[in-house]
């Protein structure tokens, strides 16, 4: 159970033990959530652009792969419609075009033909027409169209139905010559040339005839485009040099121009088309869907557009995307609940424990710090408890053997000292609320807490032998490092006010001084103390120096930008006992600090403005000879 002293009767009035009330502050919650989610949402984020990138590095090597498929598919088709009219070439033709050359029967060397022309695979698929030219370039037969029972005619043949490049007559070999042609009733078409050698002779000039072939070329792509692969939508769009579709797998925009069958490519088609270029773009449809298209030449005077659809090739990714963003946030806010009611407890002890600090600096020595076993700061509150168990006792003891005039100087020291001990400790759990998730700071904490204890012990010591400690003698001065003492007295007293305060320090190593180390250090300790105090309820700054002033001494300079001294407090009152200027002070702070550094044969000045500032100078024999022998002996 707490307890708490009431300053205006004296009465210890009991205060009920305190529940943690885990009440979230919604600015600390909001913190917290801003530090969780933000992690976790940019590593969301960066998946999501990673899904999307790989997606579109996918479906460009998709559209690539396509392309590069349609044109090899094209290329195959065509050689395999090649090698069926050389078939003819090789075969049935010459022996018919002899056969009206020499007026012989010509019957049966046309059933022959008629025959072999019928055996063509897939000829009702791929063959429009067909003609045959024996060497004068006439026509022997022609053959529209061609399918299951093709209408082979000899007379009756429009002129230029069907025209051979005039290329064969003069070819070395039975090579199909190709080329695209816009045929005005069946649409583009792949002309095929093959010359029919009638002798052994190819050279130019020799005895031939012709077979003429138009291919579908539709047809011909329809088959190159193949089946649509797993994934996004494709399309297959083939347009020939004039800018007409030649393929569409919407039937229905074949023949037309680019402009009217596909509008929002056509401008980058007739650009490529220019340029006969290669290359993969963006465009949107008229659905607002977003496509990767691959562009480039097919054949001679077709040109291949190949697209892909993004926005659906995306979707899955887009999802995956949405969906780690949702759990990210709701993930951040989990966490950032817990933190914040972590924190929340935490915050709700350091509070119950600063106040029973307080309460114990403010003299209240019967103040019991509760902490459960499970709280961190439970090894605080037992030193804590032990030190004012061990005051409590120690005063009551000196009450009964002290005469009251001894009572009276003692008490009065005792207190200056365990005062500065106990601020140090409020100073230090004040700043615990804001700084305690610092592992820096706790570790600091820790040992500015140990030292402290080490401290209050030494005073419980004193009070164990109270002829010495009154009576007034020094140890046998040595060798001590004021720069290392005055570390450690920062560390104990300042560090923990570096939120609020500028720490300045100056501290040289190896400023050896021949000095009482216990007691010099507390005139260091009780110099900061004041410093602090002096500056409090405003953000201020801290200079500790020290150094050689040359001569065979050394110093060490405290400065503060506290209110400073008037010139007649400092020349009146500043160094005489129980004159303090603080509303709790006892007033033998300075007094005995100037009294340890004369009995160490040093001197005490100051320097003070009011409203600027305070500097305290402290001027000690040098020990420098004796601090490196003692360093190298260690």
């Amino acid at each position: 159970m707490l307890t708490n002293q009431n300053q205006q009767d004296g009465r210890n009035i009991p205060l009920q033990q305190e529940e943690l009330t885990l009440s979230i502050q919604p600015k600390l919650f909001l913190t917290c959530a801003a530090v969780c989610i933000l992690p976790l949402l940019i590593i969301a984020i960066i998946g999501f652009r990673y899904g999307l990138k790989n997606t579109e590095s996918l479906l460009w090597t998709t559209v690539q792969d396509d392309s590069n498929d349609i044109v090899g598919r094209y290329s195959g088709l065509i050689e395999q419609r090649q090698h069926e009219l050389q078939t003819l070439t090789r075969g049935a033709l010459p022996a018919y075009i002899r056969a009206t050359r020499n007026d012989e029967d010509t019957a049966t060397a046309l059933v022959n033909a008629r025959k072999a022309i019928t055996e063509l695979p897939y000829s009702g698929l791929y063959y429009a027409q067909l003609a045959c030219f024996d060497a004068g370039k006439n026509y022997l037969f022609l053959v529209d169209p061609v399918n299951d029972s093709p209408n082979l005619r000899t007379k009756d043949i429009v002129p230029r139905t069907l025209e051979p490049d005039e290329r064969v007559w003069n070819a070395k070999s039975d090579a199909a010559l190709c080329l695209t042609v816009a045929h005005p009733a069946i649409g583009t078409v792949v002309r095929c040339s093959i010359p029919v050698f009638l002798t052994d002779d190819k050279s130019p000039g020799s005895l031939r005839g012709a077979l003429v072939a138009d291919i579908k070329a539709d047809r011909l792509l329809e088959s190159a485009s193949g089946p649509v692969n797993s994934g996004a939508a494709r399309s297959v769009i083939v347009v020939d040099d004039s800018g007409k579709v030649v393929y569409h797998a919407n039937e229905v925009l074949r023949n037309q121009v680019i402009e009217r069958a596909e509008p929002l490519l056509a401008s980058r088609v007739r650009a490529l088309l220019t340029n006969s270029a290669t290359g993969i773009d963006w465009y949107r449809a008229q659905d607002r869907q977003q496509w990767l298209a691959a562009y480039g030449p097919l054949a001679p005077g077709l040109f291949l557009i190949v697209a892909r659809n993004y926005s659906e090739a995306s979707g899955p990714a887009r999802l995956a995307g949405w969906t780690a963003i949702a759990i990210a946030i709701l993930l951040g806010l989990g966490v950032a609940l817990l933190l914040a009611q972590q924190f929340e407890k935490k915050t709700q002890q350091l509070e119950r424990v600063s106040r029973s600090v307080a309460a114990i600096a403010g003299g209240n020595l019967d103040q019991r710090v509760e902490a459960r076993s499970s709280d961190d700061l439970r090894p605080l509150a037992d030193s804590v408890n032990l030190m004012t168990d061990q005051l409590r006792e120690q005063i009551r003891r000196e009450t009964e053997t002290r005469q009251f005039d001894s009572f009276v100087r003692l008490s009065a020291m005792l207190t200056h000292d365990l005062k500065n001990a106990i601020e140090a400790l409020s100073l230090i759990v004040g700043n615990m609320e804001r700084h305690f998730d610092n592992p820096r700071f706790r570790a600091e904490t820790m040992t500015a807490l140990t030292g402290a204890t080490e401290k209050l012990k030494g005073l419980v010591t004193r009070l164990s032998h109270p002829v010495d400690t009154l009576s007034g003698e020094f140890k046998l001065p040595r060798p001590v490092d004021v720069s290392v003492m005055l570390q450690r007295v920062i560390q104990q007293t300042a560090n923990s006010l570096k939120e609020t305060h500028e720490i300045v320090t100056k501290l040289p190593p190896a400023v050896f001084a021949l000095a009482d180390g216990e007691r010099l250090e507390k005139v260091m300790e009780n110099l900061t103390i004041n410093a602090l105090e002096a500056m409090a309820g405003r953000s201020g700054k801290l200079t500790i120096e020290s150094g050689h002033s040359g001569q065979g001494k050394v110093f060490f300079r405290v400065t503060d930008t506290g209110d400073g001294m008037s010139p007649d407090f400092i020349k009146e009152r500043l160094f005489r006992p129980f004159a303090t200027t603080k509303r709790s002070g006892v007033g033998l702070g300075l007094y005995t600090c100037r009294e340890v550094i004369r009995a160490n044969g040093g001197s005490i000045e100051v320097e003070s403005q009011e409203g600027s500032g305070t500097t305290f100078l402290v001027v000690l024999a040098s020990a420098a000879n004796q601090g490196k022998r003692s360093t190298s002996e260690n």
